[in-house]
């Protein structure tokens, strides 16, 4: 191990810096899809889901094929450096996108395929911090780099749609494109090579008989696909339910952001000292609460009060859920995070599925009823997980 490293020196900072930016390109683009859908386009909310849908199936063939042998890999400045290519190439395909089936085409091939960029910082972070920093602030170190990924959306969602309304999509679309190819050279240039060791020989298949981790991937791809249905109906939900303007969908995603960003530095103070899998159950109740609440609100005032709640859930599952993953498959960086954020893509496919099914036959309001009964089975998920990993001995999780 090279020697310690403080989480605040001028190398670490760079980093935070980096992956603020890295994940603040992915911000302005994703939220505004499901609204270019269907204002642009003018699709129903099944067609808004099947197109999320096919991206996420899409997501995890590219990531979980790029898992297998990433982590044999030196460096992985190479894999996000092309991620961040695709991703800016994306962008110039929505911005010329004549149809939804061009939207589609390219959102299967260039976008999904930049979707691999996100386990990769994963995967690096864990192992900067295990080379660099001591064992005792790996957890806390993961922490702070969720929260910056957090600071991107707080102002990323807010600007892109404003962009949206500014400049047109076209024009949006291609700025943003330009950002990523940019962001793409700046991480392969800037982010330290660190010293590894031997490449493994690994695989991304799960180690036999290992139940907690499909426990895990149950309950957060649960959560990830309340989530997932939130992002995408919220636009929706604000014009159609509460007369309210559609960029206001990009103020309450910034506020929650800006909330986050102490309940993760908290939530990763607290996991030294309190299992990670109960800071993770807190959080999740705190989804069910929040669905709840948007299920039943009638002003907009009462959506952003439910940002503080939104904040928790997301701050501990979003802070902790990769580190736990982390935990289950220690020495295997790269599989864990891609089996992290394959889970997410899994839970994309639930929430598309739901928005696709539950918001064409009821509209967007109910649709959070459905959310807050996913949060509260993956609640039940969570408590089997604890006590699963309570069993063989009294360490956390």
């Amino acid at each position: 191990m090279s020697p310690a490293i403080s989480l605040f020196s001028p190398r670490t900072l760079l980093i935070y810096l980096l992956i603020m930016l890295l994940g603040g390109m992915y911000a302005l683009v994703a939220p505004t899809l499901s609204f270019y859908l269907a204002e642009h386009f003018q699709m129903r909310p099944l067609a808004v889901g099947g197109f999320f849908v096919a991206i996420a199936l899409a997501n995890i063939v590219y990531s979980q094929t790029i898992a297998r042998w990433s982590d044999r890999l030196q460096h992985r400045h190479g894999l996000i450096l092309v991620g961040m290519l695709l991703g800016g190439l994306a962008c110039f395909a929505f911005s010329a996108a004549a149809n939804y089936w061009w939207v589609l085409l390219s959102g299967l091939t260039l976008f999904s395929m930049s979707n691999s960029v996100l386990p990769q910082i994963f995967a690096f972070s864990r192992e900067y911090a295990d080379q660099c920093l001591p064992p005792e602030r790996t957890t806390l170190f993961n922490s702070i780099v969720r929260a910056c990924i957090a600071m991107a959306w707080v102002a990323a969602p807010p600007a892109g749609f404003f962009l949206q309304s500014w400049i047109g999509f076209k024009l949006q679309y291609q700025s943003v494109g330009v950002c990523y190819v940019i962001m793409g050279v700046l991480a392969y240039a800037l982010l330290p090579r660190i010293p590894r060791k031997a490449p493994a020989a690994q695989t991304a298949a799960l180690p036999k008989g290992n139940r907690e981790i499909f426990l895990a991937m149950g309950a957060f791809a649960l959560l990830f696909g309340a989530n997932h249905a939130y992002v995408l109906g919220l636009p929706m939900l604000l014009t159609r339910e509460l007369d309210a303007p559609a960029h206001l969908a990009g103020w309450l995603m910034g506020t929650a952001a800006g909330l986050e960003i102490p309940v993760m530095l908290l939530a990763g103070w607290l996991a030294a000292r309190l299992r990670l899998v109960a800071i993770v159950r807190f959080g999740c109740a705190a989804g069910v609460l929040l669905y709840l609440g948007v299920w039943q609100a009638s002003q907009v005032w009462q959506m952003f009060a439910l940002q503080l709640l939104n904040a928790i859930f997301i701050g501990c599952l979003a802070g902790l859920g990769i580190t736990l993953f982390q935990n289950m498959l220690p020495g295997r960086a790269g599989v864990a995070s891609t089996l992290f954020t394959n889970t997410n893509q899994i839970g994309n496919i639930c929430g598309s599925v739901m928005i696709g099914v539950f918001a064409d036959l009821y509209g967007y309001k109910h649709l959070y009823g459905v959310n807050m009964l996913a949060a509260a089975l993956a609640f039940a998920l969570l408590f089997w997980l604890d006590r699963r990993l309570r069993q063989p001995a009294s360490a956390g999780g």
